[in-house]
């Protein structure tokens, strides 16, 4: 099958934790690879302001780390396209938006450039990432469609076929193909502003989200309680969605060494390493993190004189953050954070790393801490959990799926320094509860597959699409 992917405001072999790039871009990433494996072609559709790999450059990610590109790449009058591999494709649509509001206003014009794409045309299934691509792919295939209808009558009007015979070809094997499209939205704006309290997402991502809910061929939800949100605030059909659970790099993430890993990353032996990885911004609760490691050092000097927090991710955000209904820059929220991390010696900014160095860190630590506010999945903590490091997270989302409460690590219903701080000191001076929480956290990370994830969006694909039963081409078909 031929399958166009999109991932348009942010690149997928982007590096995650800073800008856009996060969870989604290895989502996608995976995926992708895992349609691949499965033997159908991808084109990969992005039109993130950094180009290709999302900084200006031309790395991208080979399957265990972003590395200089060695594949075939060319600038046609489509934009820059990379060769992957030899069944996947990224394409890059030249838009001149520098920012990913300023791609939002730039729909109609990447719908054209998709419509008028002959890889995403020739596409017999399009998935579409985040709202932006979800609403650009519905519209690009609007135009595609009228254009093909008005081709084909075109083509009957210089002909002397009659009216029966192109009335016929309307409805035969010359009609246009409605290729299917599936949405995994990754994050939703009503959602985003219900769980941290806030109304700074756009009015134009709310009510694209509800049209999209409802003119979608297929929603995919991460979770269920993400599937419950999809139906209660976007009001979409119960079964236009389908729960595939994303997936774990089982090959890469895995236990192995703590002290080898700490040797690597340059902690010492009797350091105890709190660990934070993602994006610094207030959805993610990068606040909570630094003021529980404060409050730590307040109520166990001892124990945080030998705490290390390190943050793995940079600054990411603009325009408006807001937290208990008072709206402000996302700046001030920056701005704040940078003084309270100045004001906390045990907590250490790092920058965002490849997978194949990430995992040494997971391995490193001794606990991962997640507290976001709103987070449909949590990809680090299930990556994490594969790799035997157990997560203290929110209780929000989709997290619970991955975290269990006592069982494969800890979690927290507020986002109160206190109580994280608590949570972190019991981990930390309890080294058999620790161990124990990794072990059953390395068990429940079985569960995510990122084989099985593709093939649950794939089986509930409509039937009367056609798509998932038409015969796969041949690897590295054009």
């Amino acid at each position: 099958m031929r399958i166009s992917v999109l991932s348009l405001h942010t690149s997928p072999v982007a590096q995650p934790g800073q800008g856009d790039a996060g969870g989604m871009n290895v989502y996608v990433d995976q995926s992708v690879r895992a349609l691949a494996a499965a033997g159908h072609r991808v084109d990969v559709f992005t039109a993130d302001p950094g180009g290709l790999d999302g900084t200006g450059g031309s790395a991208f990610n080979t399957g265990g780390s972003t590395v200089g590109a060695s594949g075939s790449t060319a600038d046609t009058g489509d934009g820059a396209k990379l060769e992957i591999t030899d069944s996947i494709t990224l394409h890059h649509l030249p838009v001149g938006a520098t920012t990913k509001d300023e791609l939002a206003d730039a729909l109609d014009e990447l719908a054209e450039l998709l419509a008028a794409h002959p890889d995403f045309r020739a596409a017999d299934f399009i998935w579409a990432h985040y709202w932006i691509s979800a609403e650009a792919a519905l519209r690009g295939r609007g135009i595609a469609l009228d254009t093909d209808i008005d081709t084909n009558i075109d083509i009957g009007a210089d002909t002397d076929i009659g009216n029966d015979e192109r009335s016929a070809s309307a409805v035969g094997q010359d009609r246009p193909r409605r290729a299917p499209i599936s949405v995994s939205m990754h994050t939703i704006g009503a959602v985003k502003n219900r769980d941290s309290e806030t109304s700074h997402e756009r009015p134009q991502r709310l009510e694209a989200e509800e049209r999209i809910a409802a003119g979608a061929d297929l929603l995919v939800a991460a979770t269920p309680a993400e599937r419950r949100d999809l139906v209660t605030e976007l009001h979409a059909d119960p079964d236009s969605v389908v729960v595939a659970r994303p997936g774990v790099d089982h090959g890469l993430y895995a236990p192995d060494s703590q002290s080898e890993a700490r040797e690597r990353l340059g902690f010492a032996a009797n350091e105890a390493i709190v660990l934070y990885v993602g994006r610094m911004q207030f959805i993610k609760g990068t606040d909570v993190a630094v003021d529980a490691l404060a409050e730590l050092r307040e109520r166990n000097p001892h124990l945080a004189s030998r705490t290390r927090g390190i943050l793995l991710g940079a600054a990411s955000g603009t325009g408006v953050e807001a937290g208990g209904g008072a709206v402000r820059p996302s700046s001030t929220y920056l701005q704040e954070l940078t003084a309270a991390i100045a004001n906390e010696p045990s907590v250490e900014i790092r920058p965002p790393v490849p997978s194949h160095v990430l995992v040494d860190y997971y391995r490193a630590a001794d606990v991962l801490i997640v507290p976001s506010r709103s987070e449909s999945f949590g990809l680090v903590a299930a990556e994490a959990a594969a790799s035997g490091l157990p997560a203290i997270a929110s209780a929000v989302g989709g997290l619970p799926e991955i975290v269990e409460h006592g069982h494969s690590g800890l979690l927290i219903a507020d986002h109160n320094p206190h109580h994280w701080a608590t949570a972190i000191e019991t981990l930390l001076t309890d080294t058999d509860l620790r161990a124990e929480l990794a072990g059953h956290a390395v068990d429940r990370a079985e569960r995510f597959d990122w084989g099985r994830t593709v093939a649950a969006v794939l089986d509930a694909l409509p039937e009367t699409s056609g798509a998932a039963s038409r015969p796969t081409e041949p690897l590295g078909a054009c």
